[in-house]
């Protein structure tokens, strides 16, 4: 671990709410990646995150190593983002019953569609993303979220950096095969009907027809 942060370490430990804040602007998105991992639901990862930093900063003064703090700080993430999912699934049935989320008024029928189609796209990413495997998704989730270095998520996961190249690798290609076949399974509705031609040629003899009929009569 960097000198540096060793130092910023052990003033936060002693109560330094600056130099703790130095090291929330370091591991953010290492935390809210992990809580994320386990709550899927944005809002509730960030709640579980800032969560995970108020009580790393009460404990700081327990920590017997600033070597084991990342790892540390990721055993906290995953108990407070396991106890928002026990919080969520137990109001779940709450929320099912009422209509407890109110959509926000839109201006105009346009900007709903844009908002309907973007929020589906937006879906469809996170489910392609919810089936990857533990091992790949959380290195795409550390990493992509906010440019989060490799070398830092491998201290934040224990493992080696090349490990987490290789999954950020393996995850990437299955994300971008994945994101593909729901490109062309989308595009497939958009395409003409096999007798479209057939359709058009009989609707101009129709036409054709009317036309030589009104001009008999």
């Amino acid at each position: 671990m960097p000198t540096r942060e060793k130092d910023l370490l052990r003033e936060a430990a002693q109560g330094n709410t600056g130099a703790f804040g130095e090291i929330v602007r370091k591991y953010r998105y290492l935390v809210y990646a992990a809580a994320l991992q386990i709550v899927r639901d944005p809002a509730a990862a960030e709640d579980a995150a800032q969560e995970t930093f108020i009580a790393a900063f009460g404990a700081l003064k327990n920590l017997r190593s600033a070597d084991a703090f990342p790892g540390w700080l990721r055993k906290i993430a995953r108990n407070k983002a396991l106890a928002m999912r026990r919080e969520q699934a137990r109001h779940a049935p709450l929320e099912e019953a009422g209509d407890l989320r109110a959509d926000p008024d839109p201006d105009s029928v346009e900007y709903s569609d844009e908002r309907k189609e973007r929020d589906a796209f937006g879906e469809e990413v996170r489910k392609i993303l919810s089936a990857l495997s533990d091992t790949l998704r959380f290195p795409v989730l550390l990493c992509y979220l906010d440019d989060v270095p490799t070398a830092e998520a491998a201290r934040f996961l224990g493992i080696k950096e090349g490990t987490v190249r290789k999954r950020l690798h393996d995850g990437k290609k299955k994300l971008q095969e994945r994101i593909a076949r729901m490109a062309e399974k989308t595009l497939q509705e958009y395409r003409l009907p096999r007798d479209f031609e057939k359709r058009c040629i009989c609707g101009c003899r129709r036409a054709r027809a009317a036309v030589t009929a009104k001009g008999r009569r």
